[in-house]
C-alpha cells in the first residue's frame, strides 16, 4: 500500500483540507462510445487491461448511473469517488473482459491505487477523481478497517476478563468511535440525508442502491473528525491504516497459495 502509518499525518491534513466538492463529470464523450472502444483495447491489449479499465474510468461522464434498477453511486457527498465501484460497473458491461477471479481479486485489494504508481493513478484519472480517490480512500476503506480494529480491540479486552470473545454486541465499536449506537447513527444519517422517509431505522440499506452503505462509513468517517481532537482522529486512522496493511498481507498470502497450489 502506498500510503502508510509513517506518512498519515500529511495524508491526513491534505484530505482535510481538501477544496470541497469535486467535478468529475467533464468528459464530453458518452458512457455507450467509452465502452465500445474499451471492447476493442481489450482485444489488440490483454496485457494492459488494468490500464485499460482505469483510463475508462477517466474519462467516464457520470458520477452516479440507474441500470437494471441497481442505483450505483459512484461519487460520495460531491467529495469521494468509488473508482472501484465504477471499474466493475464496467467490467460487468464488456465481453472482452479478463477472467472474473483475477479482476475481482484486482479491485478487493485495499490498495490505494490499485497497484499503479501514485504519479501514473493521478495522470490516468486527472486531478478532480484523483483526489477524489484520496477521499474515498480515507474516508470509507481506511474507516472500515478502523471499525475492524476497535472490533478486535474490544474482543481481546473480553477475552483478557474472562469473558467471551463476542456477545454479538457491537455498539461499543459505535459509541467508542462515534459517540452513538449503529441504530442511533444510522437514524441521524438517514435524516441528514433525506433518507429517513424511504429508509427509516433500517440497518440494512436498499439492495437497488449500491454504495448506499459507503456512503453512510463516509457520513461516519466526518462525523468522527468534526467530534475528537486531532492527535485522537491521527491515531485512529493509523490503527485503520495497519488493519489495511494486515489485511493486505493476507490477501497476498492467499493468492501465493493459490498459485502454488495451481501449479502443484
Amino acid at each position: 500500500m502506498t500510503t502508510s502509518p509513517e506518512n498519515i499525518d500529511e495524508a491526513l491534513a491534505a484530505e482535510v483540507q481538501a477544496d470541497g466538492p469535486v467535478d468529475i463529470t467533464r468528459a464530453s464523450r458518452p458512457a455507450a462510445e467509452l465502452i465500445v472502444e474499451l471492447e476493442i483495447n481489450l482485444i489488440a491489449r490483454p496485457d494492459e487491461w488494468k490500464l485499460l479499465i482505469l483510463e475508462t474510468v477517466g474519462q467516464w461522464p457520470e458520477s452516479s448511473e440507474v441500470i437494471d434498477d441497481s442505483h450505483f453511486q459512484y461519487l460520495i457527498g460531491g467529495e469521494a469517488f468509488d473508482w472501484r465501484l465504477l471499474a466493475r460497473r464496467i467490467l460487468n458491461s464488456v465481453e472482452n473482459s479478463p477472467d472474473l477471479d483475477e479482476w475481482q481479486s484486482w479491485l478487493d485489494t485495499p490498495d490505494l491505487f490499485g497497484g499503479f504508481g501514485e504519479p501514473e493513478f493521478m495522470r490516468i484519472l486527472g486531478v478532480d477523481k484523483s483526489r477524489a480517490s484520496l477521499s474515498f480512500f480515507y474516508g470509507v476503506t481506511v474507516e472500515q478497517g478502523l471499525i475492524v480494529a476497535a472490533r478486535e480491540e474490544i474482543a481481546k479486552r473480553r477475552v483478557a476478563s474472562g469473558r467471551a470473545p463476542s456477545d454479538d454486541r457491537c455498539d461499543d465499536v459505535y459509541y467508542r468511535l462515534y459517540g452513538n449506537d449503529r441504530a442511533g447513527l444510522w437514524d441521524e444519517y438517514c435524516s441528514e440525508t433525506g433518507l429517513a422517509e424511504t429508509t427509516g431505522s433500517d440497518l440494512n440499506p436498499p439492495a437497488h442502491s449500491l454504495g448506499q452503505g459507503d456512503s453512510f462509513t463516509y457520513w461516519l468517517f466526518k462525523r468522527r473528525m468534526e467530534r475528537l481532537d486531532p492527535a485522537r482522529v491521527a491515531s485512529d486512522t493509523r490503527k485503520g491504516l495497519a488493519q489495511l496493511e494486515k489485511m493486505l498481507r493476507s490477501h497476498e498470502k492467499r493468492n501465493r497459495m493459490l498459485r502454488q497450489a495451481q501449479l502443484a
